[in-house]
């Protein structure tokens, strides 16, 4: 069995250079707490991204880990499929992504994947095999890994300012949630 991966459908994709991507992740008396923080874009009418800090809040998260890639491969490099893939020459891959962002208002290949197949949900007790997904987030230089119910995320512009300076400096300007 291979993991297969599919994008979430979210309006963002992960910045292939900034972004940073942080996890938090503790215990509580209630339920564990875990966000994963980073930097990600939205297409602008130039076909550019522009720049924005995503927090992502993972909804009974008890499992998460991290890896690390070198910043030329995607996750595939660690053995993933991701599904669907883009099939037509590298040249015209960016003009394919924005095509579709646009059409859809999702991102196509957003970094952001949710498995259909999952190879570490299996290897875990029952109760984490129904209602629980396995979520990956892809930055440049690693990857986060985990297992949750379901996952909400906010976002805010970050200009001019350290990413983690973003909420202070502005309200938030998208929001969403998801099983996947």
């Amino acid at each position: 069995m291979q993991t297969i991966l599919t994008p979430c459908q979210v309006p963002w994709a992960i910045s292939p250079t900034t972004s940073g991507v942080t996890l938090t992740h503790s215990e509580s008396d209630v339920e564990p707490e875990c966000s994963v923080v980073l930097g990600a874009g939205r297409l602008t009418d130039d076909d550019r991204t522009d720049d924005r800090r995503i927090e992502i809040t993972f909804n009974l998260c008890y499992f998460a880990r991290v890896g690390p890639h070198s910043d030329d491969v995607g996750i595939e490099a660690i053995g993933y499929r991701i599904e669907p893939t883009y099939d037509g020459e590298m040249k015209e891959y960016l003009c394919w992504r924005s095509r579709q962002w646009r059409s859809s208002g999702t991102c196509p290949d957003s970094g952001f994947y949710v498995a259909q197949q999952s190879i570490w949900l299996a290897t875990l007790p029952k109760f984490f095999q129904s209602d629980f997904r396995h979520y990956v987030i892809d930055g440049r230089d690693g990857y986060v890994e985990l297992i949750a119910r379901r996952y909400r995320w906010r976002e805010w512009l970050w200009v001019d300012c350290h990413r983690e300076k973003a909420p202070l400096n502005g309200p938030i300007v998208g929001s969403g949630e998801g099983i996947a």
